[in-house]
């Protein structure tokens, strides 16, 4: 179980990524050899685009794999850079704790309203659902590098 979890990103692309892209290859063949189109296929192939953005920004965060402004906290002294760790943390904390808070409310506004996506008739709410999961992985993600570091400064 703690394996499912320590991998839980790339159990999810692993999945949705060759889905995306069996649905894009079939659809643009039915279209190269004029069988038709797939009038589905494009609006599922865009909200697991979504999916695989925001599921793939918490890998991103597991890895250590974001963009950083690196140069400048290589030019801080030891203490600094522990604390710019620690700024940095808080920020996506911030950042994505007020992000599931507000699509929380965009999704209660779908769910009441009772709003469905034009081709695939499905609750749009589920699509948007991947901002929130996302934004909660990067929150676990986050405090698991903090958990990380202060095991190894204690270790130390």
């Amino acid at each position: 179980m703690r394996k499912i979890l320590n991998n839980l990103e790339e159990y999810i692309l692993i999945m949705l990524f060759p889905i995306m892209t069996i649905i894009v290859f079939i659809s643009t063949m039915f279209r190269y050899f004029k069988l038709g189109s797939i009038p589905w296929s494009e609006e599922l192939a865009r909200y697991l685009m979504v999916w695989i953005a925001y599921i793939g920004a918490s890998l991103g965060i597991k890895r250590n794999a974001h963009l950083g402004v690196e140069i400048v906290v290589n030019m801080l002294p030891e203490k600094l850079k522990i604390v710019s760790q620690y700024i940095r943390v808080a920020i996506i904390l911030t950042f994505n704790f007020l992000i599931i808070i507000f699509s929380y409310k965009i999704m209660n506004h779908q769910i009441n309203m009772g709003q469905l996506s034009p081709a695939l008739a499905m609750p749009i709410w589920v699509a948007y659902l991947a901002i929130p999961v996302g934004s909660l992985l990067m929150i676990i993600r986050s405090i698991q590098i903090i958990i990380c570091k202060n095991n190894q400064a204690v270790k130390q």
